[in-house]
């Protein structure tokens, strides 16, 4: 390893079959497999589209990583210790990389803060588009333009909507 500051250690994460351990340091993520001393996946945070995790109930404990350019690495949480851990190893990566990933975006628009901001701001509001954007029920832009303005009417003119 370097001499980078190191955020978080996780043992026990599997990526093509090898087990490994992932390090979330300052500017980057990376893994090394168990009995190297080098890492053999490495992605700056600015170059991180999103993290998923696999859905509850399923029985691998999954993070995947999407880059800008849509190529994406998974990484499998196997600690020995059982299902417990393995979800509290993956809920401290999804949670460090949740508040490291917005420092490095390259650009974020003035409508999408406006749109995380409004989304912070109504509980209800971001619990109806996890229920039915995250899911797939319809698009992002259908519900900012057609579902958001319904249950908050100030939004039409905070995001330029026509009417």
């Amino acid at each position: 390893t370097s001499s980078e500051d190191i955020l978080l250690l996780v043992n026990g994460v599997r990526h093509k079959k090898n087990d490994g351990t992932l390090y979330l340091m300052a500017e980057r993520i990376a893994w090394m497999p168990n009995g190297k001393d080098c890492f053999t996946i490495s992605y700056k945070y600015s170059d991180i589209k999103i993290q998923k995790i696999s859905p509850e109930g399923k029985p691998k404990i999954q993070l995947q990583i999407v880059l800008h350019n849509n190529e994406a690495t998974t990484f499998h949480f196997v600690n020995p210790e059982g299902i417990e851990k393995q979800l509290k190893d993956r809920k401290e990566v999804k949670e460090l990389l949740q508040q490291l990933l917005p420092r490095f975006k390259k650009k974020i628009s003035k409508e999408l803060e406006e749109k995380n901001q409004i989304l912070s701001d109504d509980p209800e509001l971001f619990q109806l588009y996890k229920d039915l954007v995250v899911s797939q029920v319809i698009t992002a832009e259908e519900f900012w333009t057609k579902l958001a303005p319904v249950r908050c009417p100030s939004l039409i003119k905070t995001l330029n909507i026509p009417t």
